[in-house]
């Protein structure tokens, strides 16, 4: 701290100082019952000037020490600690730097927490991507193109939607529009997108549809639909089947297989981030991000997800929305 930032920062109390010394002065001067000469004023003044300039003096060092102690510190990034000849003030500066300090190592760690999990994804996302584009590079080659080869491409596009989700889901909320959406129409159109994987593997699927308005976003449930489907058509063997429920009353949607079914001490952790378990070991590759993703877009639309699974028996995954539609049909009505 420099003495002209030292006097900036108390030119009131200079102000208020120098006021009074006039108010005094002037008083003493004009009282006509007190009879003091000049050279005594003025050497009255001089000592309370004195006086309040060592007390300047003093309260500069102070401060001049205690800030550069306190740059010493931060720049080494010590934790502060207030001594016991710190002021009140001081104390507060300094809780409050900590403070600051912490929350900013805590956005740092925040910060490389996301780039490693990031890193992680995006490695895995690679390995699982280069199957597909290396089928359909061999097919392209040996001019052996028939239908796997839209199934290949199929898969080429989930998974780059998924990295897409992926990036989005840190601020979705700028890039989501909520409407009135008819499930049916949705679920319709995900079923057509995985046509091909469900003639390829002859898997039936059994539909029992109804129309049921929803609020949300139509892309977003349309991705939490077809990585239900996807699950189902992977873990699924040649010649099962998939059967699709809107259930009206409940307001949910169930997608049901009789595929492998999920080890029931994995059913906790299938919404957690990268977790594969002990099917996405064994089937296929997998990033784990399917279901996270689809459980983070539906928190976030106000749905809510579940799974239930018997291993080697059926997978049900339930998305179940809120009433909000019917509330408010029920109130315009009454109006």
């Amino acid at each position: 701290m420099s003495w002209k930032n030292y006097f900036r920062d108390n030119r009131l109390l200079l102000l208020i100082f120098f006021l009074a010394l006039a108010f005094i002065s002037i008083i003493i001067w004009l009282d006509p019952n007190m009879h003091i000469h000049l050279s005594n004023l003025l050497y009255l003044l001089f000592i309370l000037t004195l006086l309040f300039s060592l007390f300047f003096l003093y309260d500069y060092r102070k401060k001049k020490e205690f800030y550069r102690e306190l740059k010493e510190k931060i720049e080494g990034g010590y934790i502060l600690e207030p001594s016991q000849k710190s002021k009140s003030e001081e104390k507060l500066f300094i809780e409050l730097l900590n403070t600051h300090k912490q929350q900013y190592e805590q956005k740092i760690e925040s910060i490389k927490k996301e780039q490693k999990e990031f890193h992680e994804y995006l490695t895995s996302w690679v390995h699982e991507i280069k199957t597909p584009i290396s089928v359909t590079k061999m097919m392209i080659e040996t001019d052996q193109l028939s239908s796997s080869l839209e199934e290949e491409i199929g898969k080429i596009d989930h998974l780059v939607e998924q990295a897409l989700y992926y990036n989005r889901t840190s601020d979705f909320s700028k890039d989501y529009f909520i409407q009135e959406i008819d499930v049916e129409q949705i679920i319709k159109e995900a079923i057509k997108g995985n046509r091909k994987l469900f003639l390829s593997k002859k898997i039936r699927i059994q539909l029992d549809l109804t129309s049921l308005e929803v609020l949300t976003d139509k892309k977003g449930l349309l991705f939490i639909v077809n990585q239900f489907l996807s699950n189902s058509l992977k873990y699924t063997p040649g010649g099962g089947e998939i059967s699709v429920h809107i259930q009206q009353n409940e307001r949910r949607i169930i997608i049901r297989d009789n595929g492998m079914g999920v080890p029931s001490e994995d059913l906790p952790r299938v919404f957690q981030k990268g977790f594969t378990g002990k099917n996405g070991r064994q089937v296929a590759a997998s990033t784990g991000m399917g279901l996270y993703l689809a459980n983070k877009i539906a928190t976030k639309l106000g749905h809510q997800l579940s799974i239930h699974s018997r291993e080697g028996s059926y997978t049900e995954a339930s998305i179940y929305f809120s009433k909000t539609v019917d509330l408010l049909r029920e109130e315009y009505s009454h109006r």
